[in-house]
């Protein structure tokens, strides 16, 4: 490779390693490199997994690297090189060993033999690659652990964001870099070399209407976590499949919900028949507790969780003894959470600890008008989860085709993801769906629906019990004012 394209190379590739995937910025430097540099003859697949646009730009790498380690790395001694061939040598390495790091996260549980494997082959990589980062600033390459450990993250995230936050309009990519960059912040090299830490456990504070995601943007934050590797032991610290722990603490008296965040001891209320550890005790250093439905929370609650939140420490009902929360929490709601600060449901003090890092959702309404033909890319993650990717290819355009001819034009969806997912249920089961409003209909068209009574008295009880929520903005002040349990109203607005 001639020295002018090598040079402009190691300059794309050094930002190119440490973008955001789902960034504008990455697309934008792929194909600068491409347009610079060509494309080869004959197709070259280096991973099928990757598009074709990346493969041609893993096949410069390549050839990059064996110029570099030729000897031309040689003429590239000052700091600016130094650090673009550590990039290149990092970007390298870690698509070099994508199949088995995919293999090591879809693996239930911790094969040590399969981590030692894969361990000896970052540890083979580095060893190669020792000429390109002898210059480099990081220490990473010293710690061939760390690295292993970044790698895993890596793509534990990429799979998470790719695979679970669904489709390609504008509002849902910039959720996943907003989500991506609450993992590895927007400088991931210095997160990487030195945050990955005290990041972690950052509070992240999720908002966004009932329906539209939350939890799984949570859940893709928790499963995303930094994990260190201990070479000896062959084990990482903890399996990220099994940290990630919701309490949804609007369906929670309560006593219930200080039992069941802190724990207890027995015989310190009625019916504490045994001890009772807590998720706080149980979620471990690297687990994540996601608080669904925050602004529901009671200040009695809210004084002990801004205690975690400052230094860690709880303590169990009953208990003598402080404990110490390492771990992440992510909390939820679809409340206006400056709007109960200045009414006095919520505490000036614990709003501000948990509004450091804040992501929101996307209203399927909102996807809907900036893309119409997201719905069918909806459609088929919710067929896939319920039947299975053949089933999906199956149902998913019968269930689009359906929806298309019962849906009034501009549907506001108010129930979100969670509705379009009953919908489906609906349509599977019963070839049908009435929607529960109508957005272009206005509230003076009430005794027209009234007079044609095709709306059953289930369906009108959730219409009345969403109101009443939307209208007081809590499940435990609309069942007050209706006279209702709690975990009925919550079951009649959820669907």
């Amino acid at each position: 490779m001639d020295k002018f394209k090598l040079s402009f190379l190691l300059e794309g590739i050094h930002s190119l390693a440490f973008v955001n995937p789902f960034a504008e910025q990455r697309d934008e430097i792929e194909g600068n490199i491409i347009r610079q540099m060509g494309r080869t003859e004959k197709p070259w697949i280096r991973n099928s997994k990757f598009t074709n646009e990346f493969n041609q730009v893993l096949y410069w790498v390549e050839r990059a690297e064996q110029s570099l380690l030729s000897g031309m790395a040689k003429g590239y001694e000052s700091a600016v090189r130094a650090e673009q061939m550590a990039s290149l040598a990092y970007f390298s390495l870690y698509h070099e060993l994508v199949d088995d790091l995919d293999a090591l996260i879809e693996s239930e549980e911790s094969d040590l033999t399969a981590n030692r494997k894969l361990f000896k082959k970052i540890e083979a990589g580095i060893k190669k690659r020792r000429p390109l980062v002898l210059g480099g600033r990081s220490a990473m390459w010293e710690k061939p652990a760390h690295i292993f450990s970044c790698f895993y993250q890596l793509r534990r995230a990429f799979l998470c964001l790719f695979n679970e936050i669904v489709g390609w309009s504008a509002p849902l990519r910039a959720l996943r870099v907003r989500v991506w960059e609450s993992v590895f912040t927007k400088d991931m090299l210095s997160y990487q070399q030195w945050m990955h830490e005290s990041v972690g456990r950052f509070p992240t504070l999720i908002l966004g209407p009932t329906g539209s995601g939350k939890e799984i943007v949570a859940r893709a934050i928790g499963l995303s976590r930094f994990i260190p590797y201990d070479s000896r032991s062959g084990q990482f610290a903890s399996n990220p499949k099994k940290s990630f722990c919701p309490v949804n603490l609007s369906a929670l008296t309560e006593t219930l919900i200080e039992s069941e965040l802190f724990g207890h001891r027995k015989g310190s209320f009625t019916g504490a028949m045994r001890d009772h550890a807590g998720i706080f005790k149980t979620a471990g250093q690297y687990g994540t507790v996601f608080l669904d439905e925050i602004g529901e929370v009671p200040e009695s609650i809210q004084v002990k969780l801004l205690r975690i939140l400052q230094s860690g420490e709880f303590q169990a009902i009953g208990g003598d003894a402080p404990s110490f929360y390492e771990g992440k929490i992510i909390a939820a709601t679809h409340r206006d959470l400056g709007e109960q600060v200045r009414n006095g449901g919520m505490r000036e003090d614990f709003f501000y600890r948990l509004c450091g890092d804040q992501v929101t959702t996307i209203g399927l309404q909102d996807i809907l008008a900036s893309s119409p033909k997201e719905i069918v890319n909806s459609v088929h993650y919710i067929c896939t989860k319920l039947f299975g990717s053949d089933g999906a290819k199956e149902l998913s355009s019968r269930v689009v085709n359906k929806l298309e001819s019962v849906l009034p034009s501009h549907y506001s969806w108010p129930g979100n993801f969670r509705e379009l997912e009953q919908a489906v249920r609906n349509i599977i089961v019963h070839d049908e769906f009435v929607p529960l409003v109508n957005s272009d209909r206005n509230e003076e068209d009430i005794e027209g629906i009234y007079a044609g009574s095709q709306v059953t008295l289930s369906e009108w009880n959730q219409i009345y019990a969403r109101k009443a929520y939307e209208n007081t903005g809590s499940y435990r002040e609309a069942a007050r004012r209706l006279d209702a349990d709690q975990r009925t109203i919550k079951k009649l607005v959820v669907g």
